[in-house]
């Protein structure tokens, strides 16, 4: 579980005390300068003493220190002194940075660098310099970090300051080495310790400190060279004056300083220290430090501080398997992160919740913390931690059974290792495949990811080693078992690695890496015949599980021992069937019986499931048929009924013209003409809507949506139903927004606006008014056509979008009906995703109101 990182213990200290001693001024000190600040009228001193005050808060109370620094710039701006100016933006710019407010701190530290290049104040320019790099590199912006070490580093060698240069030359060597330029980082870091003079201890050892994991990370990219490399780390470490001392002494030194007396926010890091350090050893201790750092940093407001303590006791928590109580505490740090604008914080926070969720089995929850902390460190370029997260959601997918998932994120974390050339981070993820292969049964495949973690671990990584040798053992003793012919040469080979996964376990006394190689071992011993040892491993395995279970919940004990005296009974007495072959023919013969009844009653369950899921289907499809016959007959009744009218209507005249055209005046002749006009009219009409519905029902009408201007396109309909409106002077009105636009199917769309804009012309009497209006809301378009026509009674209502139900009438100049034209509209409208919907009052008039998302889902065809 990846929630810390690894620090040099010494060097934490070291920093701790040199923060301690250069903000440990007395209380005293701060409170005489508050009361000469009150007492002067002197504008330049009461500039100098607030100046002097946010200075000595800007490490210790950050917040305070802020509002005394913005009191000294706004005097200091008035009198345009900029020597003040100069002060109180550089303390801005420290308190904004101890804050992690890094943007808002460039920007006051730039103002200073301005101001104190008018003072010539080459000194602090190197101060304001370093801060501003350190804030780039927190930001993880290693090029800006860069640029400004190189300024720094050039009037250090102007103003000739020894010290100030190998400062600056350590710190581009540390960005180097995060950029896995090891090289030169490298040479700035041995340059560094050529300027540095003997006095610069803590400086010295954090110069070498690095250099040796430079060296150290170069043994793993250049394998070639890997010894040569080693030896140089080992040989750089040798150099550090102040020797590590181990780990039970660092937290005993950290109790110590305690008793000393330091600025509360140096007391809270070291409180928070110490918790991290018994996260696995000592958790409840953990907790107890962790609760204290938490109650001091809560007295002082010091946001950062809290959300630390919290981690920490979160984590202590973890360990002891209280997960409610972690959970809280992370929730309680992720708040306090991201108000701080802290993306480390905030990545750790949804790490350790992802970690949390997936110890409860909330996989959900896993994959949501994991992938926000994901692209956090994908956005700060943070590829450690992408790493850690890519093999959590890895782990998450493994749980669940979901093999190729978990595969492909182990393989993009395998990428991201091989960039960094970070030979362990690979080896983990060999072995992590490797097991995920044996697993599916791909036992081959599987064991060549394991033979090349092996290959890949350092020498050092004696418990990832033990762990590989174990699932190497253990895919030897699953393909003995698949391969009788060559089962006693696996189990040997099983037997192999299992027992120096015992031995190097052993050695280090790691418990549980014992507890799973004797479960494995006596699995091995026992498929070889070897029952004596295999009762051994396994006696030997409870005995580790009872002490490991012990110490994790003492309160089941006593279960725990029972459960075990009777698991060794129980595999004493197979083990003493299988020495004298108790297995006999009969056991055989009514094992295979029972087995033939129980997948005699599985067939007949299967076949069952079968006969039912069929007749299901069958009604389902008589349904759909009798549907389809419905459709049929109305359809027929259409071609039948609504057909002929007009076709004799039409043949009627042309007979008429026919026979008696030498005996009609032009105006009988005109009459006739008109009349033929709006059957064939009336006709054409009623053949684009069967055409159109038999496409519909058939699924042959395009569908191709884009973005349209709703006024354009409503336009163009009224346009073409203009001699309808002329004819019964009908006055249209439209009420849309000329901007407002609909995501629709062009043709689709003007087909519905047509038919509803025809059916309200049909409806309405000489002279009425039919209103068009859209609006939109943060999910719809909406369009509605308002006539003030017949209206419809509840009935037709009821059944105007049935199509086995008639529900056609005339309209109010005698026009024809099919009652298609809405069935048409609903079924084009839901291809959109939307709803169409009427309201009406008989004799009154109806709206036919339509709505289409502005994000739908594509119906498929």
């Amino acid at each position: 579980m990846m929630f810390i990182f690894k620090i040099n213990k010494w060097l934490l200290f070291s920093l701790l005390l040199a923060f301690s001693f250069a903000n440990g001024q007395d209380q005293n000190a701060v409170t005489i300068l508050k009361t000469k600040l009150q007492k002067t009228t002197v504008d330049t001193t009461k500039i100098n003493l607030l100046n002097e005050i946010s200075s000595s808060y800007k490490y210790t109370n950050a917040k305070e220190g802020l509002q005394y620094a913005k009191q000294a710039l706004t005097l200091a701006e008035k009198k345009q002194w900029k020597k003040g100016m100069a002060e109180a933006n550089g303390n801005l710019g420290i308190c904004n940075q101890t804050l992690s407010n890094y943007t808002e701190a460039i920007a006051y530290l730039n103002k200073a660098v301005q101001l104190n290049k008018h003072q010539k104040n080459q000194i602090v320019i190197v101060y304001n310099l370093n801060d501003i790099a350190s804030c780039y590199f927190n930001l993880n912006n290693y090029k800006k970090a860069l640029n400004y070490y190189q300024q720094s580093l050039q009037i250090n060698q102007k103003i000739n300051d020894p010290n100030g240069y190998a400062y600056c030359l350590t710190k581009i060597g540390e960005i180097y080495a995060k950029e896995k330029k090891y090289e030169k980082a490298v040479d700035n870091f041995s340059e560094a310790l050529k300027k540095f003079d003997k006095n610069q201890t803590n400086n010295i050892n954090n110069t070498l400190n690095q250099l040796s994991n430079v060296y150290l990370l170069l043994s793993k990219s250049d394998l070639k060279n890997k010894e040569k490399y080693i030896a140089l780390s080992n040989q750089t470490l040798k150099r550090i004056a102040a020797k590590q001392e181990d780990y039970s002494q660092s937290v005993e030194v950290l109790k110590a300083s305690l008793k000393g007396v330091m600025p509360d926010t140096t007391r809270i890091n070291i409180l928070n220290k110490i918790t991290s350090n018994y996260f696995y050893t000592k958790p409840r201790e953990g907790i107890y430090f962790g609760e204290k750092a938490l109650k001091l940093a809560t007295k002082i407001n010091w946001k950062k501080g809290i959300a630390k303590a919290n981690d920490n006791i979160g984590v202590c928590q973890w360990v002891l398997s209280d997960f409610s109580k972690a959970i809280n505490c992370f929730y309680k740090s992720l708040f306090i992160y991201q108000g701080l604008n802290d993306k480390n914080g905030i990545s750790a926070a949804y790490n350790n919740l992802g970690l949390t969720h997936l110890e409860i089995k909330k996989y959900n929850l896993a994959f949501t913390y994991f992938s926000k902390a994901y692209d956090i460190n994908k956005e700060t370029n943070n590829k450690v931690l992408m790493v850690y997260n890519l093999n959590n959601i890895a782990v998450a997918h493994y749980l669940q059974k979901n093999y190729e998932k978990a595969l492909k994120f182990y393989n993009q974390s395998k990428e991201l290792n091989h960039t960094m050339h970070d030979m362990n981070g690979l080896a983990y993820v060999y072995s992590k495949i490797g097991k995920i292969f044996a697993d599916q049964k791909k036992y081959t495949e599987s064991l060549d990811y394991l033979i090349k973690a092996l290959e890949s671990y350092d020498k050092d990584q004696s418990y990832n080693i033990g762990n590989t040798y174990i699932e190497i053992g253990s895919t030897y003793y699953k393909m003995a078992l698949e391969n009788p012919n060559a089962k006693k040469q696996l189990l040997a080979k099983s037997f192999e690695y299992l027992n120096h996964a015992n031995q190097l376990f052993n050695q280090i006394q790691i418990p549980e890496g014992l507890n799973s190689s004797y479960l494995e071992l006596y699995k091995t011993t026992k498929a070889q015949g070897n029952f004596e040892q295999a009762l051994d491993n396994f006696e030997k395995h409870n005995i580790l599980q009872d002490s490991l279970f012990s110490d994790k919940n003492k309160n089941k004990l006593a279960n725990l021992q029972s459960k075990r005296e009777i698991d060794i009974r129980d595999k004493q007495i197979e083990i003493q069937k299988l020495k004298i072959n108790s297995a006999s023919k009969k056991v055989y013969l009514l094992v295979t019986i029972t087995l033939s009844i129980a997948v005699l009653l599985i067939l007949f369950f299967y076949l069952y499931m079968i006969k039912t899921s069929t007749n299901k289907l069958l009604l389902e499809k008589n349904e759909e048929i009798i549907n389809i016959n419905k459709q049929k007959d109305k359809f027929f009744s259409i071609i039948a009924h609504d057909l002929r009218g007009p076709f004799s209507g039409f043949l009627g005249l042309t007979e008429l013209l026919a026979e008696d055209i030498d005996s009609m005046d032009k105006e009988e002749i005109q009459f006739s003409a008109v009349n033929m006009k709006s059957s064939a009219n009336n006709l054409n009409r009623l053949l684009d809507n069967l055409l159109e519905w038999s496409k519909m029902e058939q699924g042959l009408i395009p569908f191709a949506p884009k973005k349209y201007n709703i006024s354009k396109i409503i336009a163009e309909c009224i346009e073409t139903q203009e001699d309808s409106i002329n004819k019964k002077k009908i006055q249209v009105e439209t009420l849309i927004d000329e901007s407002l636009k609909i995501c629709a199917d062009k043709y689709i769309l003007q087909s519905v606006i047509r038919n509803i804009l025809s059916n309200a012309i049909k409806f309405t009497p000489r002279e009425g008014t039919i209103k068009i209006k859209a609006t939109e809301n943060h999910k719809n378009t909406i369009i509605s056509i308002t006539d003030t026509g017949i209206g419809m009674s509840a009935k037709i209502l009821q059944n105007i979008f049935k199509i086995d139900i008639k529900t056609n009438r005339k309209g109010t100049d005698d026009e024809p009906s099919s009652g298609l034209g809405l069935i048409l509209c609903k079924e084009f409208i839901e291809k959109h995703g939307g709803k169409i919907w009427i309201e009406s009052v008989e004799k009154e008039g109806s709206t036919v109101n339509f709505s289409i998302p502005k994000k739908y889902t594509i119906e498929s065809n």
